[in-house]
């Protein structure tokens, strides 16, 4: 049964018609054979646009039962044969994925067989997936081990909100009777930091306008047709905020690629017999960028409307899992401060690790005394050179929260608990203490001068980088192990500057950042850099302001990679 439709988007009746139908019946998606590798053309199809917001749609549509019924009974056993190709195109997605530093728990909807959820799983994701086809679900669970596959739409499998940091819709969102109710759905499991992708083919394509409704994306089952404008509009609707839109390559082997074409070109069918003598050429793989599909990366929108949702996360959607928190010490010449920055570190703390830089006194030997685990370098490597040290130490050590603490009690150690807390509840990934909240610095004994120098740098900081901090300069901070991954530290400078580009590859790569108050202490046994240096370490800072401008603009730097 068809049934006419309203736009999806804005909701209008007016439209104006793209492509006829072809036949008197008005068919519908899959007349019940529907085959994810179907390619057939000249398809009694009725392609209208909207003529208030643009959108491309199937009108009538088969009723909502009929192609639920049609997707639930279909298999597709040639849909196997480019399984590595298949596998590659997720791993493009997977790969961007990584770049901008999300991991965690992903979701597939309308994962098919699971060839996605498979990549992603040895990527380190903790894997879900729904889909209608039960010839689908039963190969995911039972030949790829996929337990968290279920089997319907994403309403009935019912997840709960901010659940998961990614959700993927590829080839899905055309399929879907209703795409904005399902982005709707997919905001509210989505987590506040997290991020949707999703890839469909383009209508405004080169392929698409030269073939026509003979275009191979005009198919029976897709009951919607986007562009770039009309599908970052529908993500706007439904509360997100689309950062990158790209063209989406495939990778298929040649004989496939062949076999298309002479659909086309029947002319061409002399290629494929020449393949068949060449099997080891036929089935290499080729990755091609034809132009002819969107694909679109997103977050939660920060508008007004949904501020609620993204400050809501409660225990119950998102439990807290027992996290080990290491405290480490870059030192030197610590030795008479250590122990009082011991006594102020608060109970939870698991692992407390010092890395002496070659220091002149006994510090080394006063931590060991302590049952601190220590390293020492042999000769001075820098502040940030210790970091590296420290870092690389309490990752290999198990730590989810690195608490990086000054030993000259400077800092107020009492403060970590406050420190740690937005990590632990999934809010941040990295959260600094600030001297300048509530005028810590200045009550602190912080030099006038320091103190509007670290103002200026902050505000031309937030200014380039895009984001807001009271203060850039804090040496107390706290760290995911998420974050300490996901970003290439070592590649920094083992001076002061450290501090800075860490931030940088954190913005780089999406990560969210928190501040707290906290109390300093300025005194004559304290460390602190001197009038000379704190030039040299702020015009290291505007290098590397400028260095992410230009890689903002395309300059790569294996820093930010």
């Amino acid at each position: 049964m068809s049934v006419k439709v309203l736009c999806n988007l804005c909701g209008a009746n007016h439209y104006t018609v793209v492509y006829g139908t072809l036949h008197k019946e008005q068919g519908r998606p899959g007349q019940n054979s529907y085959k994810i590798t179907d390619h057939s053309v000249d398809l009694s199809v009725s392609i209208v646009k909207c003529c208030k917001c643009g959108l491309i749609y199937m009108n009538p549509q088969a009723d909502e039962v009929s192609i639920h019924e049609n997707y639930s009974t279909m298999s597709d056993d040639f849909y196997f044969e480019q399984e590595e190709g298949r596998r590659r195109s997720a791993d493009s997605i997977l790969k961007y994925l990584k770049k901008i530093g999300k991991t965690g728990r992903i979701l597939d909807v309308g994962c098919a067989a699971g060839f996605l959820l498979d990549q992603a799983r040895r990527w380190g994701w903790e894997v879900y997936g729904v889909e209608l086809s039960s010839w689908a679900v039963d190969y995911a669970k039972n030949t790829l081990h996929l337990p968290n596959v279920t089997q319907g739409t994403l309403k009935e499998a019912r997840y709960p909100a901010n659940f998961f940091d990614a959700v993927i819709l590829k080839d899905v969102i055309e399929h879907l009777t209703d795409p904005k109710e399902t982005l709707e759905q997919i905001r509210h499991i989505l987590k506040p930091s997290g991020i949707i992708c999703c890839n469909t083919p383009d209508i405004d394509s080169s392929a698409s306008k030269i073939l026509g409704a003979k275009w191979w994306g005009i198919k029976q089952s897709h009951l919607f047709y986007f562009n770039k404008n009309s599908l970052s509009a529908l993500f706007k609707a439904t509360g997100f905020f689309p950062f990158k839109i790209r063209s989406h390559a495939r990778t298929f082997t040649l004989y496939y690629w062949v076999t298309n074409l002479i659909i086309y070109k029947p002319a061409f069918g002399f290629i494929r017999h020449l393949l068949d003598q060449w099997p080891a050429l036929a089935n290499k793989l080729f990755c091609v960028d034809l132009g002819d599909q969107i694909e679109i990366f997103a977050r939660k929108s920060r508008q007004l409307k949904y501020l609620h949702e993204l400050e809501s996360v409660t225990e119950t959607d998102a439990p807290r899992p027992t996290m080990k928190v290491c405290v480490v010490l870059p030192a030197y010449n610590a030795a008479s401060t250590l122990k009082r920055t011991l006594a102020d570190i608060p109970p939870g703390v698991d692992e407390i690790i010092l890395v002496d830089d070659a220091s002149r006194d006994n510090t080394a030997d006063l931590a060991r005394s302590l049952g601190l685990k220590v390293f020492v370098h042999d000769k001075n490597t820098g502040y940030g050179g210790n970091q590296k040290t420290c870092y690389k130490n309490a990752l290999a050590s198990g730590s989810d929260i690195v608490v990086m603490l000054h030993p000259d009690y400077q800092y107020d150690p009492t403060a970590i608990t406050q420190l740690i807390e937005p990590i632990k509840a999934g809010r941040a990934e990295a959260v600094f203490g600030s001297r300048m909240m509530k005028g810590g610095a200045l009550e602190g004994g912080m030099p006038l001068w320091k103190h509007n120098a670290n103002i200026l740098l902050t505000a031309l900081e937030n200014v380039i980088l895009g984001i807001y901090l009271t203060e850039y300069h804090s040496g107390f901070r706290a760290y995911s192990a998420k974050f300490l991954r996901s970003v290439n530290f070592e590649s920094n400078s083992d001076g002061f500057v450290f501090d800075t580009e860490i931030i940088v590859q954190g913005v780089v790569k999406y990560m969210k950042i928190e501040e707290v108050p906290i109390r300093t202490r300025y005194f004559d046994e304290a460390s602190s850099i001197k009038l000379w240096p704190s030039i040299l370490y702020g015009l290291n800072i505007l290098k590397t302001l400028f260095k992410f401008v230009l890689y903002k603009s395309g300059v790569k730097f294996k820093q930010f990679d």
